[in-house]
C-alpha cells in the first residue's frame, strides 16, 4: 500500500468516488482482468431506469434513497405509527431514536441463511434479503431488544450490544438455531464489535450514562445552524467504526474498514486501496430522514456515492454495459477479490455515468434531481428487480462480489 495516502483520505467520499473512476478508465481501456465496459451500452439502462422510476413514481416525487424506504415494506408507515405511540417529548429524543434503529439497521444488513424469509406478524408482510434484515431489527428495536433501559426499549445501547445471547437473535431475526449457527454466532460478534466501538469513543457516542449511536446526531444537531454536513457524518461514523468491518486493507495497524487492495494498481504514482465504505454510506443515506424530523438539513450529500452493491452490478450486467469476463469457478483468491473490487467499483461509477445522463434526458439540474432520488427511483430498484429475477450473470454475483465470505459483506457467498 502507499504509505503516502493516509487512512483519513481513504475516508473521503472524493477518495471512494476518484478510485471507482479509475477502475471505471482502466475497464474502459480494457486494461482490468475481470471485467469490461461498454458504453455504448448506456443507453440501455437510461431506459431501464427510466421505465421503473415512471413506473413506481409517474410524478417524480421521489423519496430519498435509504434503510426507511424497508422499514415501509408492504407501504407501512411502522416508524410513524411508533413514533405516534412513543410520543417522544422533544425533537431530540426522536432524533437520537431514529438515528439507533437507521444505525444498526443498516449495520446489521450482513450475510444471511440462504433462502431465509421474515414475516412480519404484525401486518402479514414477507421479506426476504436486506428488507427482511430491516424488518427484523425494527421489530426487535420495538420490543426493546437493544435497549439496556426497560421503561425506554426504543433504544440501541453499547453495553446491550455487547451481551446480546444468540438465542434472543435467533428469535428476532427468525433464524434457526441450529441451522444457523454460525451465521449467529458472527451476527453477535459483529454487534458486539459495534458496541465495544461506540463505548471507545464517548466523545461521539456519550449521552449522559448511556452510550449510544443516537448521541452523534444529537450531539452534530446542537453543533450545527439549520444544517449537517454529510461529509462530517461519515467521517466520525468512519473514525468510530471503520475497525469493526474486518477483512478489508490495513494501514499499519490502523483497519481501513470496506477497503481492498487490487493488485493491478501498485504502480508508484497511485494508491492501491480501493475504498468503498458501503455500509457507513448508507448510514449517512439513513439519517437524511431523521434530521429532516428534527429541522436539519443533511447537506452535501452530492458528496456520497452510488452503492458499490450487488444491485448496481446487476443493473449494469443485465444491460451489457459490464461484461463479467471470468466464469463463476474458483479463482485464486487475489484473483476472485480483484474481480470484487473490479465489479463493486466500476458499479459504482457507471452510475454516476447514469446519472448524468438521465438528467440530461429529463433536463434537469443535479440539485433537482440528487443522486440519492436516482438511485431510489430507479437504479437502486431496477437493479433489485433484476436480482430478484436472477437473471444470468446477475444470479452469480454475489459468489463474485464476496469471495473470502465476509460476514459483514451483505452478499451471497
Amino acid at each position: 500500500m502507499n504509505s503516502s495516502v493516509s487512512a483519513l483520505t481513504l475516508f473521503q467520499p472524493r477518495e471512494v468516488r476518484r478510485m471507482a473512476h479509475r477502475l471505471l478508465d482502466l475497464a474502459q481501456a480494457g486494461a482490468l482482468a475481470h471485467v469490461r465496459v461498454d458504453p455504448a451500452r448506456l443507453g440501455e439502462a437510461l431506459v431501464t431506469v427510466l421505465e421503473t422510476t415512471r413506473a413506481d413514481y409517474p410524478d417524480f416525487h421521489i423519496p430519498p434513497y435509504g434503510i426507511w424506504r424497508d422499514f415501509e415494506a408492504g407501504g407501512i408507515d411502522r416508524w410513524g405509527a411508533m413514533a405516534g405511540a412513543r410520543n417522544f417529548e422533544s425533537a431530540g429524543e426522536m432524533l437520537a431514536a431514529a438515528t439507533d434503529l437507521a444505525v444498526l439497521g443498516t449495520f446489521m444488513k450482513t450475510r444471511h441463511p440462504q433462502g431465509w424469509t421474515y414475516e412480519d406478524r404484525m401486518t402479514g408482510t414477507r421479506a426476504t434479503g436486506r428488507q427482511a434484515t430491516a424488518l427484523a431489527v425494527f421489530h426487535m428495536f420495538a420490543a426493546g431488544s437493544f435497549s439496556a433501559e426497560m421503561t425506554d426499549p426504543y433504544r440501541v445501547d453499547a453495553e446491550t450490544l455487547i451481551r446480546l445471547e444468540t438465542a434472543e437473535l435467533a428469535f428476532g431475526l427468525q433464524w434457526d438455531m441450529a441451522d444457523d449457527a454460525g451465521l449467529l454466532e458472527d451476527m453477535q460478534r459483529h454487534l458486539k464489535r459495534l458496541g465495544e466501538a461506540l463505548a471507545l469513543r464517548p466523545d461521539l457516542f456519550a449521552d449522559g450514562d448511556a452510550i449510544r449511536p443516537g448521541a452523534l446526531a444529537t450531539r452534530l444537531a446542537k453543533d450545527q445552524d439549520g444544517a449537517v454536513s454529510a461529509g462530517v457524518l461519515l467521517d466520525r461514523l468512519l473514525e468510530a467504526l471503520a475497525p469493526v468491518w474486518v477483512g478489508g486493507a490495513q494501514q499499519g495497524e490502523i483497519s481501513l474498514g470496506d477497503s481492498f487492495v487490487h493488485s493491478a494498481l501498485t504502480d508508484q504514482e497511485a494508491a492501491s486501496t480501493v475504498p468503498f465504505h458501503l455500509a457507513a454510506q448508507e448510514m449517512v443515506y439513513g439519517l437524511v430522514e431523521p434530521f429532516a424530523w428534527a429541522g436539519l438539513e443533511v447537506a452535501g450529500l452530492e458528496e456520497l456515492t452510488a452503492p458499490a452493491d450487488d444491485i448496481h452490478a446487476a443493473l449494469f450486467v443485465h444491460c451489457g454495459v459490464l461484461e463479467v469476463l471470468s466464469e463463476a469457478g474458483d479463482l485464486p483468491f487475489r484473483e476472485a477479490q480483484d474481480r470484487m473490487i473490479e465489479l463493486r467499483a466500476v458499479g459504482s461509477a457507471l452510475t454516476d455515468r447514469l446519472a448524468d445522463l438521465l438528467r440530461r434526458e429529463l433536463g434537469v439540474p443535479a440539485d433537482q434531481l440528487p443522486l440519492t432520488c436516482i438511485l431510489e427511483g430507479g437504479t437502486h430498484r431496477a437493479g433489485g428487480q433484476i436480482l430478484e429475477r436472477a437473471e444470468g450473470k446477475a444470479n452469480e454475483l454475489g459468489k463474485f462480489l464476496n469471495p473470502g465470505s465476509v460476514f459483514w459483506l451483505p452478499f451471497g457467498a
